[in-house]
């Protein structure tokens, strides 16, 4: 007995979506608005124009199963070229806009492809085969409304189990491949989704996603122009305020989009009367952000879970109340088992059903999707993760969703992505990657997600972003690593900063005057497996200085973060007593120098300044005027800088790592006494502090460093910040051995302020 889902095995996927006559020809299909305007395509033009490009193909040299590459941005022109494609008889290859030429032509050489169908505003490349060109014309190519209006030939293709459409995939265990999908798995998948959800034939359907994609394609597309309703296509990109217009000017009834802009929706967003449903795929998303979006706009906000390989898999059933955080259900005629076992309801799930792509299925036609999934005693699920995706902590394993799930409820928070990044003890450590509402301190989030989840599954390190980078597809991907300009970087604090920041997976330009300190210094991060450059820079020298931020950033492909930290010492003694020609160096190299690098990073800076201060700059300090009074002026500098960064969403931040045990305290220690009084007064200053155990770790000043650079002040711009005002519990170093001032004993490499 047939089930009232399924659809006969042989059916052609163009035949099953663009049934001929109905809807009625002058009936609304396609409202496009992918380029800025607002064009519309009645069923009839739509289907006289596959008509006619599926005839210029035929006429071209295409035949049966032969395949088509298309290159258009989401578009009136996709949908004719996809099912003009398929009503050839061949099959579809949809590329990626957003890739490369060079991606492009390795497609049209490796797939033996028969014809290109492209949008030459793009860019594609000029091959040797029939093109369509939507657009201006290239050297080979057919105006696009000449080959729609080709006269239609009578063609009846086959369907069923021949490939209709090749989709990129990541793949399972994430080794990029091409998909067949055929007619059988998208007709079979697209009567699953009619079971538990249905497009009406007066809905009016709003899709963002990309249309080449699963998603896109066989939630929005396919099922509205098999509906007989009328399919919106959004721009490219597409945003809140972008949403509220197309659902208020074409009555949209139901709308398909991608998690970024449901986050948006939910900031941003506002009642709208036609609505009544608001579908969220292509990538997770965190209850939190549907739920703030539902009561926004006070309709259901529900999403599935699919992949290319196996079409929708589970989607929440139309007027069902559906667990939050929850996929839905399975679609009928799915079979499914967990890793754990034939009783399981959780673990890595497989899957078998008439959707299930065959080249991606073993034997016995199960499909290893490497989703980490429960199902409760209802039949709902939730995706916990990925089984390559987990985090594996000193031993433990922790999910990344459950934690950006948690993250992301911190009321700050408008988005998160936690990834796993390389530690030498531990092998991995939870980093979440945040996108902030309100300005709020990075230490708070931590100390909140520290509340709420057990003691290995803690975030333990943390970085604000403007955004997180998604795929063509709406995948969030991991934001790329910080570049970093440290100036001093070739020694003491400088080279103690550099080393922390690439330990924690930044890439790092180090700055300075002296070549072999540089070098050593660029050499031992590498060999440690961090990224870093070397330049040669007189931050007192206006060229140098010019000259050495273009080659940094040429380098690194643009800068996010300047670090501020050449200085000396300056003179010691009475103001009146000292050269002035070293009372001007020191304003030289700590003041002017800070302020030079910075107007020279400025124009291609996108994220923050982080100047290198002390104490000394705030309270004074006799005997070393200089000193104090350059980083006095650079306090005052930040706060300045940061009110004129304002309006760009760039940051400007001083920095007191505290006293630390290298570079100028170092030197004193090393020095002992000289016979100078003001010199070993200092010393006598110094050996008291660190006797006294008042020094800060240099592992605590560098980790705070590290913390401000990724973020964790913005908060505090134009203010500055102590590395206790950092680290919850900055350690401060145990006290010296008693001994002369001229024999304390140089201990471990630190760092000084």
């Amino acid at each position: 007995m047939t089930a009232a889902w399924e659809v006969p095995a042989g059916a052609h996927l163009g035949d099953y979506v663009l049934r001929p006559g109905a809807p009625d020809d002058d009936r609304l299909a396609v409202v496009d608005r992918s380029r800025g305007g607002r064009v519309e395509w009645t069923y009839g033009r739509l289907r006289a124009a596959v008509a006619g490009l599926a005839a210029w193909l035929r006429r071209s040299g295409v035949g049966d199963d032969d395949t088509v590459l298309v290159l258009t941005e989401n578009s009136a022109e996709f949908v004719v070229a996809y099912h003009g494609v398929l009503a050839a008889g061949a099959v579809v290859l949809a590329l990626d806009p957003r890739d490369t030429t060079e991606r492009w032509r390795a497609a049209i050489d490796g797939t033996g492809a028969k014809a290109l169908i492209a949008e030459t505003a793009l860019g594609p490349p000029e091959v040797p085969l029939p093109t369509v060109c939507v657009g201006a014309l290239t050297s080979n190519g057919t105006p696009w409304d000449e080959a729609v209006a080709t006269p239609p030939l009578p063609l009846s293709p086959p369907g069923g189990d021949r490939t209709a459409v090749l989709m990129s995939s990541s793949g399972t265990l994430g080794t990029p491949q091409l998909v067949a999908v055929s007619h059988r798995n998208l007709t079979a998948n697209l009567g699953q989704i009619a079971h538990l959800h249905r497009v009406r034939g007066d809905d009016v359907v709003l899709s963002v996603p990309p249309l080449r994609h699963v998603y896109g394609m066989q939630m929005a597309m396919n099922p509205a122009l098999r509906a007989g309703a009328t399919l919106v296509i959004g721009a490219t990109p597409f945003s809140a305020a972008d949403f509220t217009r197309d659902v208020t000017e074409d009555g949209v009834s139901l709308a398909y989009l991608v998690p970024s802009v449901v986050t948006e929706i939910g900031a941003a967003g506002e009642p709208l009367p036609s609505l009544r449903l608001v579908v969220s795929g292509g990538a997770p998303l965190p209850s939190v952000d549907a739920d703030r979006c539902a009561a926004v706009l006070g309709v259901p906000v529900v999403q599935g879970f699919g992949m290319t390989e196996a079409g929708c898999v589970s989607f929440s059933p139309d007027g069902v109340r559906v667990p939050p955080g929850s996929t839905g259900v399975l679609v009928p005629g799915t079979e499914v088992r967990f890793t754990g076992g034939a009783d399981a309801e959780s673990g890595e799930l497989w899957l078998r059903g008439p959707q299930i792509a065959r080249g991606a299925a073993d034997a016995d036609g199960w499909l290893r999707t490497g989703d980490l999934v429960s199902r409760d005693a209802h039949g709902f699920l939730r995706i916990t993760g990925r089984a390559k995706a987990l985090i594996k902590y000193k031993g433990h394993q922790v999910s990344p969703v459950e934690l950006e799930e948690v993250v992301t409820s911190h009321p700050a928070v408008a988005e998160a992505l936690v990834a796993g990044v390389p530690d030498l003890v531990a092998g991995e450590i939870p980093k979440a990657y945040v996108v902030l509402n309100e300005p709020v301190s990075l230490a708070e989030i931590t100390a909140y997600v520290a509340d709420r989840v057990s003691p290995h599954k803690r975030v333990r390190a943390i970085e604000r972003v403007r955004e997180i980078p998604r795929s063509s597809t709406g995948k969030r991907m991991r934001p790329p690593a910080l570049r970093v300009l440290v100036t001093g970087g070739g020694r003491g604090l400088g080279r103690t900063f550099a080393e922390a920041l690439a330990a924690a997976g930044l890439s790092v330009a180090v700055a300075g005057r002296h070549r072999d300190a540089l070098v050593e210094t660029v050499d031992g991060i590498r060999q440690a497996g961090g990224t870093a450059t070397w330049v040669r820079l007189d931050v007192t020298d206006h060229d140098s200085v010019a000259g050495g931020v273009d080659q940094v950033v040429a380098e690194l492909g643009g800068l996010d973060v300047l670090v501020n930290n050449a200085g000396v010492g300056g003179p010691i003694g009475p103001l009146w007593t000292v050269d002035e020609a070293e009372w001007v160096r020191a304003f030289e190299v700590g003041l002017f120098g800070a302020v030079r690098v910075t107007r020279a990073v400025l124009p291609s800076l996108t994220g923050r300044v982080v100047n290198v201060v002390s104490r000394a700059g705030a309270v004074g300090w006799p005997h070393a005027s200089a000193y104090a009074a350059t980083k006095a002026g650079l306090i005052s500098v930040t706060a300045s800088l940061a009110g004129e960064l304002a309006d760009s969403a760039r940051v400007a931040v001083a920095f007191d790592p505290g006293l630390v045990d290298a570079g100028m305290t170092r030197s004193h220690l090393d020095r002992g006494r000289t016979g100078n009084r003001w010199e070993d007064d200092i010393l006598a200053w110094t050996v008291k502090a660190q006797r006294s155990g008042r020094f800060t770790a240099a592992e605590d000043s560098a980790a705070a460093l590290v913390s401000v650079v990724t973020g964790a002040a913005d908060h505090a711009a134009g203010g500055c910040v102590r590395t206790e005002d950092v680290l919850p519990r900055p350690r401060l170093l145990p006290s010296a051995e008693p001994g002369e001032p001229d024999s304390i004993r140089p201990g471990r490499r630190e760092v000084s302020s």
